[in-house]
């Protein structure tokens, strides 16, 4: 047989496998999945890069640890807590790259559940504090730009996440939450609304003042057996205290995403994109920056 030959079968073998995984996936059932299980736990990790922007190189990976259980019939415990990393290459700096890996804030919430019409729609709200676990680093005679770095590292790990979930990145600070979630899971479509607000207090003279942050995200998907494709829109406000404030603060960002659901075991990926200009302030963190979500979990 030819070698053209041999490559044509091959190529449709393989093309004929992938057809029957597709259905094979699509064909199985999954229960809905619209909102977290009773006992959940999580992990996924944010990867961004700008390679040369602004004259500074940047990469940044952070890790993310999520867990639920259960009280009561409505009650649930969540937690949530990171671990940033970053490193900074600034265009013909003499010290060369920097970076830093550092504790998230570890955010406690406790929330109130309820399911209605079949657990078709879910209303989640709940009330959360952050328990500053992130603090400044002194400078000492090793590393002269320890602090600049470490601020570098915890702008950067919100700045790649479109602004959101500050209460986790904010360094000396603790935070009171105040999420709210809906969610509505109709047969093959799935559609989630979430809404933050926080109160940022800094509990030590180098952060600065009380603030508020405003968030809100819009998520649908198609349910197609354990395939769950769908996209994320996202807008943050980091200073709604301003009176000035404009809009031109604010973040936008769309996450197109995938989730493969394989008994009480899930995978999702992602790519969030900036939509908001970027800012005109220097620092990296502050600049367009992609960002590759990667999450793996299980309900119990």
């Amino acid at each position: 047989m030819s070698t053209p030959q041999l490559h044509l079968d091959s190529c449709r073998r393989t093309g004929t496998w992938l057809i029957a995984i597709v259905l094979l996936l699509m064909g199985q059932r999954v229960e809905a999945q619209v909102r977290e299980p009773d006992h959940f736990l999580t992990t996924s990790v944010t990867l961004s890069s700008a390679p040369r922007l602004r004259q500074v190189s940047t990469r940044h990976a952070s890790p993310m640890l999520a867990a639920g259980f259960r009280l009561s019939e409505h009650s649930q415990l969540r937690l949530d807590w990171g671990l940033p990393y970053t490193s900074v290459d600034p265009a013909g700096a003499i010290e060369g790259r920097r970076s830093h890996l550092g504790s998230s804030n570890l955010l406690v919430g406790l929330h109130n559940v309820r399911a209605f019409v079949d657990d078709t729609v879910f209303v989640r709200m709940g009330v959360g504090v952050a328990v500053p676990l992130a603090r400044h680093q002194d400078a000492d005679e090793l590393d002269a730009r320890r602090p600049e770095t470490q601020d570098a590292n915890y702008t950067t790990a919100a700045a790649v996440r479109g602004l959101a979930d500050p209460w986790l990145w904010a360094l000396d600070t603790t935070s009171v939450v105040l999420p709210m979630a809906v969610g509505l899971d109709l047969p093959g479509f799935q559609l989630r609304a979430d809404v933050a607000l926080g109160m940022l207090v800094p509990v030590s003279r180098t952060a600065r003042d009380t603030h508020f942050v405003a968030q809100a995200s819009l998520e649908a998907a198609l349910g197609l057996g354990m395939l769950e494709p769908g996209a994320r829109v996202q807008v943050v406000t980091p200073h709604l205290t301003e009176a000035t404030w404009d809009g031109e603060d604010s973040r936008v960002s769309l996450e197109p995403f995938v989730r493969v659901r394989l008994g009480p075991a899930f995978a999702r990926a992602g790519v969030r994109i900036d939509l908001g200009d970027p800012r005109a302030h220097p620092a990296p963190s502050a600049s367009r920056m992609w960002a590759l979500g990667l999450g793996l979990g299980v309900g119990f």
